[in-house]
């Protein structure tokens, strides 16, 4: 069964018994694995226990499908209900799951773990059909789940974050969960337990920022400064770190928009440097100078023209079918193309 988003976190805690193989995917590989370690934990305290925990490898699942319907069915000589864990999953073990679905009861639970299956995936269609089995997509979270799992992940180091910290942090942490929940385990590790429990603005600023937010910072600042060897250099670790496209131009075009705001802010007689210093949320010191140069050669009219350009390619990756990115590198180049060269008046 395909199990709804609104179910999830009840299922997590409490599967349903008549389940006995959840196949959890997507492109958030930190959520499947943090997920999967919380599933098994529902049935096995210790996930290194040799005698209830078996770990199989896709890779021969693949040659020898039968083997996970056998490791499903073998019961722990100490009791209680075993665990079989699948890592790196795709569509090559579908003949296994088939056959270990098409047994009248399975005695282990079976977690999967896979990447990003679309929906033609036969591997996703077995699961999403069989009714002794549930599928959980695992997406990147906007900003509101974003900050819900912000909140719950630092009450785990009994810490609270003011609002402008909260606002800070959401907008810092990128797509995958994995490297969230170590930015805010460094964060906690900074403030100490004699740090106090809430977190400023100035505590996440000062520990948090230098991972996915600011490679999305270097290949935006890259296309808007027109240098197109940074830019692609930039955009490929960006890709690595698991950033969508969709998710790339939002930051560009929130950073477009954050450009016209402190411009108007000069205008009205602000200093660039007062401006600088009292963006909210803080723009990061390592690229506080590069933000600089882009404020003062971008004119309003220009960027105005950019800003409908980036809501065009975010309506192409959407409706045309086109190549995701092949949509976003020809918008990043022409922009970078159009980028003023020269620097120009504040005033």
């Amino acid at each position: 069964m395909r199990l709804q988003p609104a179910r999830v976190e009840a299922f997590l805690d409490r599967p349903d018994p008549a389940v006995g193989l959840v196949l959890l995917f997507g492109p958030d590989a930190g959520l499947v694995a943090e997920r999967a370690a919380r599933l098994g934990r529902t049935v096995v305290p210790d996930l290194a226990d040799p005698f209830r925990v078996s770990e199989l490898e896709a890779d021969r699942l693949r040659t020898e499908p039968q083997r996970l319907a056998l490791e499903a069915q073998a019961l722990c000589l100490l009791g209680g209900r075993r665990l079989v864990r699948v890592r790196g999953a795709d569509d090559g073990i579908a003949k296994a799951v088939d056959l270990l679905l098409g047994l009248e009861r399975i005695e282990a639970l079976v977690v999967i773990e896979a990447g990003d299956l679309g929906p033609g995936s036969k591997l996703r269609q077995i699961a999403e059909k069989a009714p002794s089995a549930a599928a959980i997509g695992c997406w990147p979270e906007g900003e509101h789940e974003r900050a819900r799992t912000i909140r719950t992940l630092l009450a785990e180091h009994g810490l609270e974050a003011e609002p402008e910290a909260l606002a800070f942090l959401v907008e810092q942490q990128g797509a995958d969960r994995a490297v969230l929940r170590a930015e805010l385990e460094k964060l906690a590790l900074y403030l100490g337990p004699e740090g106090g429990r809430t977190v400023r603005l100035a505590d996440a600023a000062a520990v948090v920022g230098d991972g996915a937010a600011l490679a999305l910072d270097d290949v935006v600042l890259a296309a808007l400064l027109g240098d197109r060897a940074r830019l692609e250099r930039d955009l490929l670790r960006l890709l690595a770190l698991g950033e969508t496209p969709v998710r790339i131009l939002r930051v560009a075009t929130a950073t477009l928009l954050r450009l016209l705001r402190l411009r108007a802010e000069v205008e009205r007689g602000t200093t660039l440097d007062a401006a600088l210093a009292g963006a909210r949320p803080p723009i990061h010191f390592r690229v506080k100078e590069r933000f600089a140069t882009a404020l003062t050669r971008w004119p309003e009219e220009r960027l105005l023209a950019e800003l409908a350009r980036l809501v065009e390619a975010e309506t192409a990756l959407k409706s045309t079918g086109r190549p995701d990115l092949l949509v976003l590198r020809r918008t990043f180049a022409s922009l970078a193309d159009r980028a003023p060269a020269s620097k120009r008046s504040t005033a």
